[in-house]
């Protein structure tokens, strides 16, 4: 009986490796970002373009879709008026997305949360200054998006994140303050196993 669980614990563990060692993909990722800022008391506000760089850790699990896990630096923000006061903030996160991820040939959909950690944030108006002590040092997500693979192990992706935390600290200021942007981003897969790759 127990040689006989071994048997099945090996069996199970050389299916579940298999699975696992055969589609994985791993690789850096970077691109734009059209930031804005959604404020509870404040209209018209504008977008700001930033950036964001980091990498991707894909895994296809034995079932119908997989997780891919990212870390990436991001800048982030937003410009809007208040009286004759432009204001322009730069908010920088190291961003970590875990998404669910469906591939459909060489496209997929994924989506999940993104947890985003402030290291800064600037003004952005005549004199440069820091106003991280005007914002929490945590941030919470949702993120949706569609990519594409390309030939040469490049890949392109669109997606959407939109911020549901408010960032704002509450013992400095009573305005609630939720990011949300666009990101467009360009990848390159270091290592692909089991991913079909597109001529």
């Amino acid at each position: 009986m127990i040689k006989k669980s071994i048997s099945i614990f090996f069996l199970l563990f050389l299916i579940l490796n298999s699975s696992f060692s055969q589609k994985l993909e791993l690789g850096l990722k970077g691109g734009t970002n059209f930031a804005t800022q959604k404020l509870s008391n404040i209209t018209g506000v504008e977008s700001v373009t930033g950036y964001h760089i980091g990498g991707f850790l894909y895994f296809k699990l034995p079932i119908l879709f997989g997780i891919q896990v990212e870390g990436q630096y991001s800048t982030q923000g937003s410009e809007f008026q208040v009286g004759q006061i432009i204001n322009k903030n730069n908010l920088r996160y190291i961003n970590v997305p875990i998404l669910i991820r469906n591939d459909f040939g060489p496209f997929n959909f994924h989506f999940g949360p993104q947890f985003g950690i402030l290291t800064d944030a600037i003004n952005l108006n005549s004199v440069k200054s820091s106003i991280k002590d005007q914002f929490l040092g945590r941030d919470f997500s949702i993120v949706a998006g569609l990519a594409v693979r390309l030939p040469a192990n490049l890949g392109i992706s669109l997606r959407y994140v939109k911020g549901l935390k408010n960032i704002t600290d509450p013992n400095i200021s009573n305005v609630d303050t939720k990011n949300t942007m666009f990101q467009l981003s360009l990848k390159y897969s270091l290592i692909q196993w089991g991913i079909k790759k597109k001529k």
